[in-house]
């Protein structure tokens, strides 16, 4: 197996870079900050208990655009064959048992990295857009494109993002098994998806979204719901 490093170092680099970096600098500053707020109409004020996606409010986030289209880049460049791992033709067990364990450690480091926040205490994020962009080069551009459309499609249903990525797991799944991904990378996708969900019952913390104005924590890993929290 050859490895490119200069193209492996590029892609974990995209996968790795926590997406709380991109609050520094211009992208957020205070006056635009300050802007919006003025702009932000009641008529958008969630309800109390509220902790649903909402795909208009999602779609005007340019930093969920960022997470898409690096997960897209870093997980073409680290799932897909003779990019940054080249295979021979004829290569045995326990060549491809490595590669696939790579690919696995580096896909999983950089979840854990979205995932994870701490600002004062301990939050878990589900990162909505990361995850849909790693589809591409784990599922190949039909069953990632079809399970994502279907999700948002059947999102105004959906109650929280736990719910949310349960369902685009299972939608992943389904559509995996009718393109033929390979087993491996099928089981890999779902497991990453369903990686936020885990870690909030394991360690009974919720999961947590974030919007420009707020952190909607989803109460369904705990008995008791909690309030959107002002960003500081």
């Amino acid at each position: 197996m050859t490895v490119n490093y200069p193209l492996l170092a590029f892609a974990i680099l995209l996968l790795w870079f926590p997406r709380q970096w991109l609050r520094f600098g211009g992208f957020h500053n205070g006056s635009r900050r300050g802007k919006r707020l003025a702009e932000w109409s009641p008529r958008g004020q969630r309800e109390p208990g509220d902790v649903s996606i909402w795909f208009g409010e999602e779609i005007r986030k340019g930093r969920n655009w960022v997470d898409l289209l690096r997960a897209v880049a870093g997980g073409l460049a680290v799932c897909q064959p003779d990019v940054a791992f080249n295979l021979p033709t004829k290569a045995d067990s326990f060549m491809l048992l490595l590669a696939m364990a790579l690919k696995t450690a580096i896909l999983f480091c950089g979840l854990l990295v979205q995932i994870l926040r701490f600002e004062g205490k301990a939050t878990l994020f589900a990162p909505l857009f990361y995850l849909q962009g790693l589809a591409f080069g784990l599922l190949g551009w039909k069953a990632a494109l079809f399970a994502i459309a279907t999700v948002w499609v059947i999102n105004t249903v959906l109650p929280s993002a736990a719910v949310f990525l349960f369902v685009m797991a299972s939608l992943m799944l389904c559509f995996g098994m009718i393109y033929h991904v390979d087993n491996k990378e099928l089981s890999l996708a779902v497991g990453l998806v369903m990686l936020p969900g885990l870690l909030s019952v394991i360690f009974k913390r919720r999961l947590a979204q974030f919007t420009k104005k707020t952190k909607i924590i989803d109460g369904s890993s705990s008995s008791s719901s909690a309030p959107a929290e002002p960003i500081p």
